[in-house]
């Protein structure tokens, strides 16, 4: 059990893992995956600087993250189910799964909106959203706080086959240091510290639960609030997701010889693949969105079709009255009822629900884009 760090004994002599700050790699062994990740993700933030329609980080691709996130911890929901339960009508076949997923993506955009004051108070934000709704009494007290109670996860390699994180006692003292370290700027590339940082913060463990869903939604607001990229964009939930064995055998890895530059390279090959596939999904997107603008063309300048046409590219899913909330009582039902009627008889949209006057519609298009793939 010997490597990186120290374990220390806790009051009932468990050995809980007490990590020190990571080794940054030589350049040298990370350079092929770290300029692929960099090119990758600089170019899908520059793609999305260019896209016509503001806040798509926000509505499309931090869900789908979220989605995948949640999916690589074990939650069922889906794309579809997302957008459904976020719609007015909040459907939901597994409420509290789909819960979490969606309070995933609330603290995105919280966080997008306003930074926190340090890389702590983030990650309790966090974790305060994802589990002040929870059902059992226990775990909503817990959110937003520190863990008080050791956790651990199955390794056969450790005393007793359960491998202990931070304990409890050490774990604020350890989430100054993991502060300090993602803030720290100097001439190394900003991708291999938050790679070393979460890293660290994943064998810190610093909450009850949920913590690989918090420090992965860390990654790409701590690159955005560093100004390393534009937009928070550098997601890797969906790498994490298709590759989750590759991902957590590198973590442990890297605490075990204490050489990180494999788990820097496995970091960088996640930033790419997941910013690759989501800049296709974006160019995709904009032809989506010109061939809706071509087929609207001919509707009369003033109608409400028009304004529906780039707000349904970033809430595919939604209800009459989620679009009557979107245009703030602008417009009246009758008239709402009317422009999604011609967005249905063109094909842009379609409806889901048979009668009822809150009847949910979707852009099979776009949600086409973002469903992840059958991972079962």
């Amino acid at each position: 059990m010997q490597g990186f760090g120290s374990y220390v004994p806790d009051e009932r002599g468990r050995l809980c893992y007490l990590p020190a700050a990571p080794l940054f790699p030589k350049l040298e062994d990370v350079w092929g995956q770290l300029q692929r990740a960099t090119k990758a993700v600089e170019e899908f933030d520059r793609a999305l600087a260019a896209f016509p329609i503001p806040d798509v980080v926000g509505k499309l691709f931090a869900r789908l993250d979220a989605v995948h996130s949640s999916g690589a911890e074990g939650a069922t929901t889906t794309f579809t189910d997302l957008l459904e339960y976020q719609s007015s009508l909040k459907r939901a076949k597994e409420p509290e799964d789909v819960r979490e997923v969606a309070a995933t993506a609330y603290a995105f955009d919280e966080l997008s909106a306003c930074d926190a004051a340090s890389y702590v108070d983030a990650a309790l934000l966090i974790h305060q959203r994802l589990f002040k709704g929870a059902r059992d009494p226990m775990i909503a007290a817990g959110a937003g706080k520190l863990k008080v109670h050791p956790n651990g996860t199955y390794d056969p390699e450790a005393t007793g086959a359960t491998f202990f994180y931070t304990a409890p006692a050490s774990t604020a003292q350890s989430m100054v240091m993991w502060d300090r370290f993602t803030a720290e700027d100097d001439e190394r590339p900003e991708l291999v510290r938050q790679a070393l940082s979460h890293w660290l913060f994943e064998h810190i463990h610093p909450v009850p639960d949920g913590n690989g869903r918090v420090g992965r939604l860390l990654i790409p607001l701590a690159l955005r609030r560093k100004g390393v990229l534009r937009h928070a964009c550098a997601f890797v939930g969906e790498a994490v997701h298709l590759n989750k064995n590759v991902y957590v055998d590198a973590l442990k890895d890297a605490r075990r010889t204490g050489e990180f530059s494999p788990w820097v390279r496995v970091f960088c090959s996640m930033v790419a693949q997941s910013a690759a596939s989501n800049l296709e999904r974006l160019e995709k997107l904009g032809t989506i969105h010109l061939r809706w603008l071509a087929a609207t063309k001919s509707v009369r300048s003033h109608s409400v079709v028009h304004r529906l046409v780039p707000w349904i590219l970033t809430k595919p899913t939604f209800t009459v009255s989620d679009a009557l909330v979107q245009l703030c009582g602008a417009v009246t039902f009758q008239a709402m009822n009317t422009a999604i009627k011609r967005l249905t008889d063109l094909g842009i949209v379609t409806q889901l629900d048979v009668g009822g006057r809150d009847r949910l519609f979707t852009a099979f298009e776009v949600i086409r884009l973002f469903e992840p793939v059958n991972l079962s």
